[in-house]
């Protein structure tokens, strides 16, 4: 069991490091060429973030079968309150001064309704291939709504802060060497997550709703607090609520299409119901505090902190009862 915690924390350290790098070279080319910083929180960044969601996810529902989509289901699931109870909560702790930034909620808004959309259709046990297609054509209508949002405001635009002493092809490879260590090393995470799950005798959902998905939530974390410190709100709130969106839309649909297409089936739900009321209960609050401009009070930070708490205890009672 040793090993398979060396193999899970080494994966996690590579996974960081790659999205870091993929991170730090498709917002460097985006500041190049002048794109709305909100935007690029929520469109790519947040679509950058969820690529670790996103490599789990398919590597576990290809390795194994019904545990395997369980512990995809569980991973989006758990990612999504992640990133709201942990990497959201946590920095209006420890700063206290942050203001929602124009348009943030729309942004909550369409993350709310892809957490709905999504725990619709695992609760309600579609079929696979169909309700991917569907969160599917739900992630394109609203990538199109805050597309067509940000073509209205010319106040975001980013102003280059420094020249940029790399050629562009040189980012554009860092980028790419980033993308093909985020792609591989999920698969250590996930066969690491596997054997120690099986050791404690957990199920599929509970490990990608912990070990997993903190991990995959990782590079969130660790975006959100190095932008805190610049008091980048509206990328770090972009990021958060456009990685929820692609997480329960976009990673959604390509496990459930993947879990369809591979001729798998199950009659009962791959997450339980209970947690899934929840996530979107959660969504639900991250909305309302995003609903006005002014300063989000720390009792705000601890209710969602406090909601993830719950939803992960809900999670150990449905392991054990």
């Amino acid at each position: 069991m040793f090993n398979d915690f060396l193999i899970l924390i080494l994966g996690l350290c590579v996974l960081v490091f790659a999205a870091d790098q993929f991170l730090n070279g498709t917002a460097r080319l985006a500041e190049r060429f002048k794109v709305s910083k909100a935007l690029v929180g929520v469109l790519v960044v947040g679509f950058a973030t969820s690529i670790p969601e996103f490599a789990a996810s398919l590597t576990a529902v290809f390795q194994q079968e019904i545990g395997g989509i369980e512990l995809a289901v569980g991973n989006v699931v758990g990612s999504n309150v992640a990133n709201l109870g942990l990497v959201l909560a946590l920095p209006i702790l420890i700063w206290s001064n942050v203001i929602p930034p124009s348009g943030v909620k729309e942004q909550a808004g369409y993350s709310f309704i892809g957490a709905l959309f999504f725990s619709a259709v695992v609760y309600l046990n579609f079929n696979s291939v169909l309700a991917g297609a569907l969160l599917f054509l739900v992630l394109c209508l609203t990538s199109g709504l805050i597309l067509r949002h940000f073509k209205r405001s010319e106040e975001n635009l980013v102003q280059p802060s420094r020249k940029h002493s790399w050629p562009v092809s040189r980012e554009i490879i860092v980028m790419l060497v980033g993308l093909v260590m985020i792609v591989l090393s999920p698969r250590w995470i996930v066969s690491s997550a596997i054997s120690i799950g099986n050791e404690f005798g957990w199920e599929g959902g509970f490990v990608g709703f912990s070990l997993v998905a903190i991990g995959t939530s990782l590079p969130e974390l660790v975006t959100s607090l190095v932008g805190a410190r610049r008091g980048e709100w509206g990328l770090i709130i972009g990021n958060l609520f456009g990685s929820n969106l692609f997480n329960s839309l976009g990673v959604g649909s390509a496990i459930l299409v993947t879990h369809g297409g591979l001729g798998r089936s199950s009659e009962q739900p791959f997450m339980d119901g209970s947690v899934l009321v929840g996530m979107c209960f959660l969504c639900a609050c991250a909305f309302w505090m995003m609903r006005k401009p002014v300063r989000i009070p720390r009792w705000n930070a601890s209710s969602l902190l406090f909601l993830y708490v719950l939803l992960f205890w809900q999670m150990v009672r449905t392991l054990t009862g």
